[in-house]
């Protein structure tokens, strides 16, 4: 029995060893690089920042079906997302009428807890070593 649990822990840690990272630094020859957790986070906190006056906090935040691909010779990522925020006012007010920033974003907010949530898809293009 322990020879079945030594070997299924050596499969186990050579696994996570060959499997990519998936905060992966982007540098030269690297095709699986991605943007980071902190890059993502950044990104979503800029775009509600642009959108919303009402002060606001993300609560929650997931990431699903990212993937990278080129185009026109520029690497590009996306991902889909889905945000939590609180808000503290009475109403989630727009900075500009019906926030254009998320038009592509669908946005359900409930008044009663004063949570937001707002799913869509984020686009990153890859500059350098880093994603904009």
């Amino acid at each position: 029995m322990s020879t079945f649990r030594l070997s299924a822990l050596i499969i186990c840690f050579a696994t996570l060893a060959l499997s990519s990272p998936s905060d992966a630094a982007c540098g030269p020859g690297n095709e699986s690089c991605e943007p980071t957790a902190n890059e993502i986070q950044a990104k979503i906190e800029q775009l509600l920042n642009s959108a919303y006056l009402t002060p606001h906090s993300i609560v929650s935040l997931n990431k699903f079906d990212g993937r990278s691909f080129e185009i026109e010779g520029r690497k590009t990522y996306e991902i889909r997302i889905l945000a939590v925020l609180n808000y503290s006012d009475d109403k989630l007010l727009c900075r500009i009428s019906s926030c254009p920033e998320l038009n592509n974003y669908v946005v359900r907010t409930d008044v009663a807890t004063k949570k937001a949530t707002i799913a869509g898809w984020m686009f990153f293009e890859q500059v350098g070593e880093g994603w904009r």
